[in-house]
């Protein structure tokens, strides 16, 4: 969640630097700021609020170190999520995230108190269900209008490739790229895939020396196809695997050695899709990047004042997927992973 927030917090700083429209300098305009990405698989959800006020003589960056100037007061505000298909809302209480484990960067941002809003489920009663809308509301007194987002949550995907039987086989080989392949209903739209690769050390012996497991990001912010699998909101996504990308993360990770082997003993493919609206602002930032100042500026938001995101993701994994022994063979006829001494 952590990397998330951070994404989000530079991504809307740039956003409102960006906006031509955006005069933050108007006196005691209410301008709030309000983002957070929710899964059915966390076990509980985080909502930042904040609020943008700039005064016109004192620097941006400045305001930004004063955490007065970036939070609402605790009493001026409250944070509800709202299942849309029975109506049920839940009441988010704030808290420190640096004290949840969601420590802020230092930066541009005044790092303490970090303030987010919760809600944990019930153990038993979970209240985020993939493939259902939410709502976040954040009501605000002296007779404002409620600030509001909605995103539909993504539900589990199906892995369909690589595939085999008793286990999936994948095999990384030079000009053979591997793919994988997917399937998602209409909220998964922007992906990630991630291999957890368990390896094994032995002595020349045969005796163990220790087992490790290395996280390698293989793809980011892959799109789905568009067009229907032929059910109805199923959509299929592919994309290839760099072998070369592969023995580069490998060689920057092992040790050579010669007096040790390593095998491969399989490894976990781990999809992370996210909605649409992550996949609107990534296109809407590319758009900010190839644009002149001298013009306006798009800004993205799905909030319905001020600025800000409010998205679903899903993770789904492919377990115990073998790497076949021709990617040894390969590796072994690589100078690059040559050094490593994987045996089959």
């Amino acid at each position: 969640m952590k990397k998330y927030f951070a994404f989000l917090s530079a991504a809307l700083l740039l956003l409102s630097a960006c906006s031509n429209d955006f005069d933050v300098a108007a006196p005691w305009k209410d301008i709030p700021v309000v983002y957070g990405i929710i899964s059915p698989l966390d076990t509980a959800a985080y909502i930042r609020v904040e609020k943008a006020f700039l005064d016109p003589n004192t620097s941006a960056f400045t305001i930004a170190q004063i955490p007065d100037s970036l939070y609402y007061d605790v009493n001026d505000i409250n944070v509800f999520l709202e299942r849309s298909d029975n109506g049920q809302r839940v009441q988010m209480q704030r808290v420190d995230g640096n004290l949840e484990g969601y420590v802020r960067d230092t930066g541009i941002f005044a790092p303490a108190p970090n303030w987010l809003y919760k809600y944990k489920s019930p153990a038993g009663q979970p209240f985020l269900v993939g493939r259902e809308t939410y709502k976040v509301v954040v009501e605000r007194g002296d007779q404002l209008p409620a600030v509001t987002g909605e995103t539909t949550l993504p539900g589990p995907f199906t892995i369909t490739a690589p595939s085999g039987f008793p286990n999936p086989l994948i095999n990384f080989r030079p000009m053979s790229d591997p793919s994988v392949e997917w399937r998602t209903d209409g909220a998964g739209v922007l992906f990630e895939i991630k291999l957890a690769v368990r390896i094994r050390e032995t002595g020349t012996d045969g005796s163990l020396l220790g087992r490790d497991t290395l996280i390698w990001t293989a793809v980011q912010s892959v799109r789905r196809s568009n067009n229907s699998s032929g059910q109805p909101n199923v959509f299929p996504g592919e994309v290839n695997l760099s072998s070369t990308a592969f023995y580069q993360f490998l060689a920057n990770n092992i040790a050579p050695a010669s007096s040790r082997f390593r095998y491969f003993e399989g490894c976990d493919i781990i999809l992370t899709g996210g909605g649409a609206e992550i996949a609107e602002l990534q296109e809407t930032l590319s758009a900010n990047s190839g644009i002149s100042g001298a013009e306006a500026l798009p800004v993205y938001t799905n909030i319905s004042e001020g600025f800000g995101i409010f998205t679903g993701r899903n993770t789904s994994s492919l377990k115990n997927v073998i790497i076949g022994p021709s990617t040894v063979d390969a590796m072994n006829e690589d100078p690059l992973t040559k050094p490593l001494n994987f045996r089959k």
